[in-house]
């Protein structure tokens, strides 16, 4: 990666980086009363007896077993300081098995895998958004033409326009991209290979110094990114907006209570498990509405 006042190398950003701590919100006391909840109120499995209702009456027999876990990821927050470019911030994470959910300036959406460091800068500039990415990550991009999304990699620049991906980039010979949506061009760094664009349902592996594009069949390429949803001191405004995508759900906050900050982890959890539990962590009440709308408001 070259080095310049839109460019740096990914070395080059680490070493210049400085923790900021961040204090995360502890939810273990809404867990617990929850699992207390879910007990009293017949929805853990117990001998010789038939589970009760749920508190939602439209989400009945939901699968007693599920359980959430709220911990505070691993994650390491930094930012860059230097006169000649933006504030450059970095988010890695270390925990095995946790996806961050990072929200950038533009609206975009970054599901992070472990062991992958994304860096950005604190607002984009007016001609492009340029990212940083070692590691895997899938992207959900806010579309603007006017202003195209760049992801530098080891071995390639990605742009895209407005699209979601899934893009993995590990040292310097290991390189996947598949496509979910949209389209994305594929810039190689690499002498002899040569731009390319990848259109929905097309994968991009480079092989022995070659790029090698395929359609994969039958295979989800980009469910693991909701297995393990970790937010971290997240407004309630993103955390539903990425619940309501990825589950198909249609959970909605008042004004005065969106821009809560919450931390949390979703583990494989249905939808009525999570809103009892963002409804107890953050005292909020919860109300059941026309067309499945759960709405979140200030507890009276």
């Amino acid at each position: 990666m070259h080095a310049d006042k839109d460019k740096l190398k990914d070395d080059e950003i680490l070493d210049r980086l400085f923790p900021v701590s961040q204090e995360p919100v502890n939810t273990d006391k809404a867990w617990d009363q929850l699992n207390s909840r879910l007990a009293s109120d017949g929805l853990l499995p117990a001998q010789g007896r038939s589970p009760a209702k749920s508190l939602f009456p439209v989400w009945m027999r939901v699968a007693a077993s599920i359980a959430l876990l709220v911990v505070a990821g691993t994650l390491l927050f930094t930012n860059i300081l230097n006169r000649e470019i933006p504030d450059i911030f970095a988010v890695n994470t270390t925990t095995d098995n946790q996806t961050l959910v990072q929200f950038l300036h533009d609206g975009s959406v970054v599901y992070l895998a472990e062991n992958t460091s994304l860096s950005y800068p604190e607002r984009f500039d007016t001609k492009n958004r340029r990212v940083s990415l070692e590691g895997e990550a899938f992207f959900e991009v806010t579309g603007k033409e006017e202003q195209p999304f760049l992801i530098e990699t080891r071995q390639a620049t990605i742009q895209v326009l407005g699209t979601s991906f899934n893009l993995k980039s590990d040292g310097e010979e290991h390189f996947e991209l598949y496509v979910e949506e949209g389209r994305v061009r594929v810039n190689p760094r690499q002498a002899g290979n040569r731009s390319m664009e990848l259109e929905q349902g097309e994968m991009l592996v480079l092989t022995g110094g070659k790029f090698e594009r395929s359609r994969p069949q039958g295979q989800d390429l980009t469910a693991w990114r909701m297995s393990r949803m970790h937010f971290k001191d997240e407004s309630l405004e993103n955390v539903l907006l990425v619940i309501n995508r990825n589950f198909g759900a249609r959970l909605q906050a008042d004004p005065e209570v969106s821009q809560r900050r919450l931390t949390v982890t979703f583990y494989r959890n249905t939808i009525p498990t999570i809103v009892e539990l963002i409804g107890m962590s953050m005292n909020l009440e919860v109300e059941e509405k026309a067309d499945s709308i759960i709405q979140f408001r200030q507890r009276l």
